[in-house]
């Protein structure tokens, strides 16, 4: 009976160890689910755990401006979790977080696993806009371009610093508009951005003008 008592004792030592090694970091509130489900639960334990941390926190931290009053050490949630796959063979996925700022702020994030058994974080269009990374670069080239041209012909750097939606979709398929806001040498500008699918495939993008300019 000593024995089986001891032996009783040791197995639950090695589960608490167990639960408590696998346990995710406190910012992170996503499900872990859909992420085993495709990639397996190496792959999930691997992107839930502190591994990631600092690379999420670095990358969070550059995407943030000083005008929208995040402190030196912004404090994120990691609050969505999802597989993304431009081709089967992809292990790769999106993050969404919720970020403490003066006036909460929304990022995303595109995480790659390379064959090599690396990561890689790859920033994508800060807000909640509704569009894919594909379409982020598409539409990302184009309100850049218009922000400049906005400017007084000497700027030659910009960058999108917020996206909302303005106005949803009425179903799949179907239009919409977003607000993009682009800083260009230290001015924003802010543009209203319609998005429609095309029948032929892919989204047409336009940069809707201001009556004001």
């Amino acid at each position: 009976m000593r024995f089986f008592c001891r032996g009783a004792l040791a197995s639950v030592l090695l589960t608490v160890t167990h639960c408590a090694a696998s346990a995710a970091p406190d910012y992170i509130e996503a499900e872990s689910g859909e992420l085993a489900s495709a990639y397996g639960e190496k792959v999930a334990e691997r992107a839930f755990s502190d591994e990631l941390t600092d690379t999420r926190a670095e990358m969070i931290k550059a995407s943030l401006t000083p005008e929208q009053g995040c402190g030196d050490e912004p404090q994120f949630v990691l609050r969505d979790v999802y597989p993304y796959q431009v081709d089967p063979r992809d292990v790769m996925w999106i993050e969404r977080y919720r970020v403490d700022c003066e006036k909460e702020q929304h990022r995303a994030i595109l995480m790659l696993l390379n064959k090599d058994g690396k990561f890689q974080a790859v920033p994508m269009a800060p807000g909640t806009t509704l569009t894919d990374p594909q379409l982020q670069i598409d539409a990302g080239n184009i309100v850049r371009t218009a922000a400049l041209t906005r400017g007084d012909g000497n700027c030659s750097e910009s960058r999108v610093v917020d996206t909302e939606v303005a106005e949803k979709p009425e179903a799949a398929g179907k239009p919409w508009k977003e607000n993009w806001s682009v800083l260009a040498c230290g001015t924003i500008h802010d543009l209203e951005v319609a998005f429609t699918p095309s029948e032929a495939g892919g989204t047409n993008i336009a940069v809707v003008a201001n009556p004001n300019e």
